[in-house]
């Protein structure tokens, strides 16, 4: 199961705890968010050291995690790679953090016992990092400051570098430290920007331009409570700058879940904000995803802009838009909506009190002049109450729920509530009144989802001898499903692979190998009744490779059907699938139920037979199963050596009667370093291979499958789409894979060897 509240639209961690947003940024045709990252302790006070999480997307609406991007792994960061940003700078992405050192001793860490160095560390591509460069150290800050300086927001204009730094003075008064220069290695201090009694310490900051307006963002520590103000733990919110004075800080968001937003601007000219949607543990607050090894989300991506009176105005992006489906009015008889939704409110009766009930979730304008965020029961919102905005008017409201949060937008976004709750179920009750409000379904397909087996190859170090004279083997993570997963993934897409794995060490690496590669692990299940599938390959001079399995059985031929649960399939847009966890075991009942619920969702499905002829003691039955589940794909992928077997045909053309059949609508037809064809109702079209020096043709087939799906997603084609696409587009898809498989066989390894979107398109194979 992937787990109960997993949010549809907005950044979860794949496991572990998430706090800060860190390096926001558009770097190289997509955007990055970089976020406080403990992968290994979903309550945050486990094992491990606070290091950057990183996901990338090409529209802040779908989000893929590709990986740790930072780690304390130096004697500058010992204890923690903190807050910091990112600024693009030509063709490299500079980002900057604090490394947090705590020495050992009996220290108040506040005074003395911590160091707060400012680092730089860049990168031409997002992922490898290069080595790190102290820029700013506890002498480089002025004497009445203390330990704590840290977060540093860097921008740069008009040729001069600016660093802003969240501080504590020694005298507990919060502030931020600027600094200039020419350069990140020439960053001098310039003044110091604070007010009197607000907070101990100022973390977080952000100043920025908008509006004609300059803004400085804080997360001041330290504030006292007030019934309309300042009602969590920690506040955020912002100052306007004037004359170098700070000015009217008013509340970024007034609800239970909001701290340490940053900001970025986008090509267009937006300025956009993300925020931590949580709190510390101090809160008193508790999040149930913990049970299920994650906590915490971000923000949806908000685009600010200024209202009349110089006041930040906050709304979900535009690209939200998009997603929406089946708009409804809503009543005030309870309905029943399944999440996510977007509920827009533009008419209010002013002299009445007037209500939206979400679940257990109660919005109330109360028309002595506040809005108020409720739960009825403590238990759904994980300890959360009341939280209350004082307003003279209220004009219209927009509410965007997700599966486990709520973000209320009220009067053009001039005031902000956003909380996490926990409803039961996906679908919850919704009614209104007092209001009229109209309710849109937001809906996000576009994940491949593969089922069937992950194992490990073990890839010989000589080619061209039998197994007997190899004298060593390398372990690598495959199996034709998960390539296929690896293979979209990398190439930009999302998704997710569904399987059993045992309790071992081979299933720790095929994880870790999935999930360094972008692929959503959540569906993949751990038993210890059997082990990880292992398979031993041979290759021939020319690459190609033969395999001797063990799988008596393998962890992967056990998964249920009753294992595979219908949110598995919520954002699937592909199913893909093999042949050789379709023997006689629980496996093959499982792939039954997984096409059955993507069908459902209207996914395209896709199979290829991918034949292993060695772990089947009858031919006919292999051939009977397959031909059992033949007619069941929108698109069936076959290769020269399967056609022949699979429909007593020898030639493609001949074949195709036999072929396109049931719900097939496409088929490929692949020959390896020859090229590939493809037929649907407009005829058949061919590109031709490439001419590389062949390493390793393992999961080359799968990389053309991944590669070939991606390209339609790429390019908008949908399921009915799929028996009508104009030959010369299909050419250009099975040549956009043919290129992406040409790459990969150049590379030892399946997955290792698979390309980025940037290498196919740099790489010449494309014409």
């Amino acid at each position: 199961m992937i787990g109960k509240w997993r949010q549809k639209l907005h950044i979860e961690p794949p496991a572990g705890w998430l706090n800060d947003p860190n390096g926001l940024c558009y770097f190289k045709g997509k955007y990055h968010v970089f976020f406080q990252y403990l992968p290994g302790s979903a309550d945050g006070t486990g094992k491990g050291k606070k290091c950057w999480g990183h996901y990338e997307s090409y529209d802040m609406v779908t989000w893929k995690y590709v990986g740790v991007a930072i780690e304390p792994d130096t004697e500058f960061d010992l204890t923690g790679a903190f807050s910091g940003s990112a600024v693009v700078n030509g063709d490299t992405l500079e980002l900057f953090y604090t490394g947090n050192v705590e020495h050992s001793g009996k220290y108040d860490y506040i005074t003395a016992g911590r160091d707060a160095n400012q680092i730089r560390v860049s990168t031409k591509d997002g992922r490898e990092m290069s080595a790190k460069d102290i820029l700013l150290r506890n002498s480089d800050y002025p004497e009445y400051c203390s330990c704590h300086v840290r977060d540093p927001k860097v921008t740069i204009e008009d040729g001069v570098w600016r660093m802003v730094l969240g501080a504590r003075t020694l005298e507990d008064e919060g502030c931020v430290l600027i600094y200039e220069g020419t350069d990140p290695d020439d960053f001098r201090f310039v003044k110091k920007l604070s007010v009197p009694d607000f907070g101990y310490m100022w973390e977080c900051p952000d100043m920025f331009d908008l509006g004609g307006n300059t803004y400085l963002s804080v997360s001041p520590q330290g504030l006292k409570h007030e019934e309309f103000r300042y009602q969590n733990v920690y506040s955020s919110g912002y100052f306007k700058v004037e004359d170098g004075k700070l000015k009217d800080f008013e509340e970024f968001d007034y609800g239970f879940d909001f701290y340490a937003p940053q900001t970025f601007e986008t090509t267009d000219g937006r300025r956009i904000l993300i925020g931590w949607m949580g709190m510390g543990n101090e809160s008193g607050y508790t999040n149930p995803t913990v049970d299920f090894g994650r906590q915490h989300c971000l923000t949806l991506p908000r685009e600010l802009t200024v209202s009349t009176d110089g006041s930040i105005l906050q709304n979900p992006i535009r690209e939200i838009y998009s997603l929406r489906i089946s708009p409804s009015e809503l009543r005030s008889e309870e309905r029943w909506y399944k999440l996510p939704f977007d509920i827009v409110v533009n008419e209010v009766k002013p002299d009445s009190d007037c209500t939206i009930e979400i679940g257990k979730a109660k919005i109330t304008w109360h028309k002595e002049g506040y809005l108020e965020l409720s739960f009825a029961d403590e238990q759904a919102a994980g300890g959360r109450t009341v939280r209350k905005v004082r307003m003279d008017n209220l004009s219209n409201i927009r509410i965007v729920a997700d599966r486990s949060s709520i973000e209320l937008f009220a009067n053009s976004g001039r005031y902000v509530m956003s909380s996490r709750f926990y409803p039961e179920f996906e679908t919850v009750s919704v009614s209104v009144q007092g209001f009229k409000a109209q309710l849109f379904g937001l809906e996000i397909r576009n994940t491949l989802v593969a089922i069937g087996e992950a194992l490990i190859d073990f890839i010989p170090d000589r080619k061209g001898c039998d197994f007997g004279d190899v004298s060593n083997f390398s372990p690598a993570p495959g199996g034709a499903p998960a390539n296929v997963t690896a293979a979209f993934s990398r190439l930009g897409g999302n998704s997710r692979m569904i399987t059993q794995l045992g309790k071992d060490p081979f299933g720790d690496m095929i994880i870790k190998t999935l999930d360094d590669s972008g692929v959503d692990t959540s569906a993949v299940s751990r038993t210890g009744a059997a082990n990880t599938a292992l398979a031993f390959v041979s290759l021939s001079r020319n690459g190609n490779r033969t395999f001797s399995f063990y799988r008596n059985p393998s962890a992967d031929m056990l998964l249920t059907p009753e294992q595979i649960t219908p949110d598995m399939f919520d954002d699937c847009s592909y199913l893909h699938f093999c042949s050789v966890s379709l023997g006689n075991f629980p496996m093959k009942e499982a792939h039954r139920t997984a096409i059955l619920l993507a069908r459902k969702n209207g996914a395209i499905i896709s199979f290829d037979p991918n034949l292993r002829f060695m772990l089947w003691d009858d031919k006919e039955e292999l051939r009977r199963v397959v031909h059992e589940f033949m007619t069941e794909p929108d698109i069936l992928k076959i290769s020269d050596e399967e056609l022949e077997f699979l429909t007593g045909e020898s030639n493609f053309e001949s074949a195709l009667p036999k072929l396109l059949k049931g719900n097939v609508k496409l088929v490929i037809y692949t020959c390896g370093a020859d090229g590939a064809y493809a037929a649907n109702n407009e005829g058949i079209v061919y590109a031709p291979g490439h001419e590389v020096i062949t390493a390793d043709t393992t999961g080359a087939g799968d990389c053309f499958i991944g590669a070939f799906l991606r390209c339609l997603e790429l390019n908008g084609i949908k399921k009915e789409d799929l028996e009508h696409t104009a030959p010369g587009k299909l050419k250009a898809y099975i040549a956009f894979a043919n290129a992406c498989s040409a790459i990969s066989v150049t590379r030892k390894g399946a997955i290792p060897s698979y390309p980025s979107l940037e290498e196919v398109l740099r790489g010449g194979l494309l014409t």
